[in-house]
């Protein structure tokens, strides 16, 4: 299965009310005077939605592309119960999406915390889709006080951040951006299983297999779990 289909039923869904992160963000949007409305749109690695749906409100049809069927299926429900209908769906990986549509093109392309970019030739092709490109990634290493510790015994880290990135290619090619560091901290509080199962998908995730009975010897009961990110947006 593929591990973001295994994410799917825990992962944030799409709320009326803006997170922090999404606040900051729409305001330094209004504040370079970009405006959505009406646009023809693509959110690369769009999840459950929780970006999508507050752009499709305004834009005018936005592509929802993602390499998890079961995200794009709570995305699709809740698109439902909002009753909008402007957003396309393609279940595919970035890469085989541009390999099966080098000429789409958008007047946005937005990317919020998606692995979908991983190297030189997905920066460009992302460079392609609009004229106006949108980023949100990760600054640093993301620090979780009950992460970092299980991170340490199985020799890992935290692998969501890139000291090589897209900021990095930007910079090599001379291309001007515009960019913003957002500091978030946040407190997820989970049951000892949900605990279990979310360090087993972190751990997948960097390849790292290993039996469910090791960490119930590390995790005992409900967790509390402090999160401290930095996170980049990029505008070019």
């Amino acid at each position: 299965m593929n591990l973001w289909d295994k994410k799917a039923k825990t992962y944030a869904r799409y709320s009326e009310t803006l997170n922090k992160i999404q606040q900051d963000s729409f305001e330094e949007f209004k504040k370079l005077n970009i405006d959505f409305k009406d646009k023809l749109m693509i959110d690369i690695g769009c999840g459950t939605g929780v970006w999508t749906l507050h752009f499709a409100k305004v834009a005018k049809e936005i592509l929802a592309l993602d390499s998890s069927k079961i995200m794009l299926e709570i995305l699709s429900q809740d698109a439902l119960k909002l009753g909008i209908n402007n957003i396309k769906y393609q279940n595919l990986s970035f890469d085989l999406f541009y390999k099966e549509n080098p000429n789409f093109r958008c007047d946005i392309a937005f990317l919020s915390m998606s692995p979908a970019l991983q190297n030189e030739i997905d920066y460009k092709n992302f460079m392609t889709l609009a004229p106006l490109r949108i980023y949100l990634g990760w600054a640093d290493y993301r620090k979780s006080d009950f992460l970092d510790p299980i991170f340490r015994h199985f020799n890992t880290e935290f692998k969501g951040f890139y000291k090589k990135d897209l900021e990095n290619f930007l910079i090599e090619k001379n291309i001007k951006f515009h960019k913003i560091i957002f500091n978030e901290m946040r407190v997820v509080q989970r049951s000892r299983e949900e605990a279990i199962e979310n360090a087993l998908w972190h751990l997948d995730m960097n390849g790292v297999k290993t039996d469910k009975r090791i960490l119930e010897n590390f995790i005992k009961e409900e967790v509390k779990e402090q999160i401290e990110s930095k996170i980049k947006l990029l505008i070019f």
